[in-house]
């Protein structure tokens, strides 16, 4: 018996078609799923660029710089949940689309009795943590006391994570991103407001760790709330656990944590090395760099999360002519997205670095964000790959190489800290990255769906290029000018450039049933307004991208 038959009830009569019914619920979604997280990335973006400036002049380089670094610390607490989140999200997923609710039940109790393992430890190491922080870093004497206390109040929020983070998982498990649009809205809006409330009245350090807290409670409440609202039959009870569920979480999640690993040493590790080496100032140029891109990086999740329970499903009831779809347009579409962000940061980023948090950043922090965009790029097509590997539990070798990928980062960036300072730690972070993300991921999966590699770069990444270069031509051309010195120039000249970009991308780039997909998409914005009922076909056919 294979693994994904492991926590299946015995078969029934029941034919894929019957039995496939969620999958083609979950397509059906697609457009006001894409539609509800653009719309909360459009409420959350502004938020943070308004935000972030007041946190790091009213904090200081050097508070900000030791908050840097307390996220850095307790970023890799997470991994401590072993990859149980994915695996949960996963076999939801799948016996979702197998209409087996009470293996749902066990998967979803079996995982929450494991998540308290790791609460309870991150707890305790808050505590411990609390106590050699200042003797890790150069900590200056009157922030010894806020910065332990902050980092404690970071370990409780990271703890609450655990069995929180299995209730999102299983709302993302029937494609209900609508709901977590909600979901993230609410918490970072109540967030930036206490922010602002009381950071102007000249709170500090534990402040922001307290209303931190308070955001990540409101967050994984809301999970609890939907969950049980698309759940009805859902029940968390002793019966429910079972160990031999519980292996075969671990059996998939053992490959989920290694690459949790992996990301966490990519994305995590450069602000520590950076802060062991150059101390906590120059965390915060580094830092805001590297946050500034990470919105970038973070974004394509709202294309890409979308992958990994539609691949699932389409796993569960053998549908390989749409996950082989699913690989490659979906993957053109995140790339295209994304080229967009890309082109931006690494023409217009220094600049709008100037006006944004003020001149010293732009030698300091420009050249980071330049190549940590350029990075972006590469993630884009790795993480693309990734969610399409866990629909299918071939996940195995892309942990294996992005712990490689991880590997080498950290080590190039521990070198070239002492030779070229923040700078050197981006170019330690993009070089592996171009090699494994780039490269030897998207080939390996293409492999597995029987997609030629050429036929995959050339219509996944050279056709999305050509489409951005005219785009990259004329922000420099503006720029060169002198002519981008503020938001308002800055906001023309990149506006009309999208449009330009646009137009390109959609007569250069797109397929015919990228098109259409994509009119239903923009169709649906009709059918998502108020007393208006949705009439026209579910993109759930052979013109959608996911097939």
């Amino acid at each position: 018996m294979g693994l994904d038959n492991q926590i299946s009830i015995p078969a029934t009569n029941r034919s894929n078609l019957e039995r496939g019914a969620s999958l083609r619920d979950a397509k059906a979604r697609i457009p006001r799923n894409v539609l509800s997280n653009w719309a909360s990335y459009a409420v959350n973006l502004p938020i943070t660029f308004l935000i972030l400036p007041l946190v790091v002049h009213r904090l200081g380089s050097t508070a900000y710089g030791i908050w840097g670094i307390i996220g850095q610390v307790m970023g890799y607490s997470f991994l401590l949940d072993l990859g149980i989140r994915i695996a949960v999200t996963r076999y939801v997923a799948r016996h979702v689309a197998l209409d087996e609710p009470r293996v749902v039940n066990t998967v979803l109790t079996t995982g929450l009795a494991f998540s308290l393992i790791p609460a309870s430890l991150v707890l305790v190491g808050g505590v411990a943590g609390a106590h050699i922080l200042p003797r890790l870093f150069p900590i200056p004497p009157e922030l010894v006391w806020d910065a332990r206390l902050s980092f404690f109040i970071v370990a409780t929020g990271v703890a609450l994570s655990f069995p929180g983070s299995l209730f999102n998982g299983c709302v993302a498990a029937v494609s209900r991103y609508d709901l977590l649009s909600i979901r993230y809205v609410i918490p970072n809006i109540i967030k930036a407001l206490l922010l602002w409330y009381f950071l102007v009245r000249g709170y500090g350090l534990v402040t922001v760790a307290l209303v931190g807290l308070v955001a990540i409670s409101t967050g994984y409440t809301l999970d609890y709330v939907f969950a049980r609202s698309q759940f009805p039959s859902l029940s968390i009870r002793r019966e429910f656990f079972n160990i031999s569920t519980l292996r075969t979480l671990m059996n998939f999640s053992v490959y989920a944590f290694i690459l949790s690993v992996s990301w966490r040493m990519l994305f995590m590790t450069d602000s520590i090395v950076v802060g062991f080496v150059l101390g906590p100032v120059a965390v915060t140029f580094y830092s805001v760099g590297m946050n500034l891109v990470s919105l970038l990086r973070e974004s394509i999740g709202n294309i890409a999360n979308l992958y990994s329970p539609l691949a699932s499903q389409m796993d569960a009831v053998s549908q390989e002519d749409s996950l082989r779809r699913l690989f490659t347009s979906g993957s053109r579409i995140a790339l295209l997205y994304v080229l967009a962000g890309v082109v931006s940061l690494t023409v217009l980023g220094p600049r709008f670095l100037g006006f944004w948090l003020g001149e010293s950043f732009i030698g300091r922090t420009g050249p980071v964000v330049i190549l940590l965009a350029i990075e972006a790029g590469f993630y884009t097509l790795c993480y693309t790959c990734g969610q399409v590997l866990y629909g299918m539990n071939r996940h195995k070798v892309n942990a294996w190489l992005s712990l490689g990928n991880a590997t080498a980062n950290l080590t190039l960036s521990t070198i070239m800290v002492r030779w070229w300072g923040a700078v050197g730690v981006a170019w330690g972070t993009i070089i592996p990255a171009f090699v494994i993300e780039a490269i030897i991921v998207p080939v390996y999966t293409a492999s597995l769906l029987n997609v030629s590699p050429g036929l995959f770069y050339k219509s996944v990444v050279l056709r999305p290029l050509i489409a951005a270069a005219p785009y990259g031509l004329w922000l420099w051309f503006w720029r060169a000018q002198g002519l981008v010195h503020g938001y308002g120039s800055l906001a023309l000249v990149v506006g009309s450039g999208l449009a330009l970009y646009a137009l390109l991308a959609w007569t250069l780039s797109l397929d015919d049933q990228d098109r259409i997909f994509a009119r239903k998409v923009l169709m649906s914005l009709k059918a998502m307004a108020p007393g208006t009922e949705r009439t026209e076909e579910a993109p759930g056919g052979e013109s959608s991208p996911t097939g």
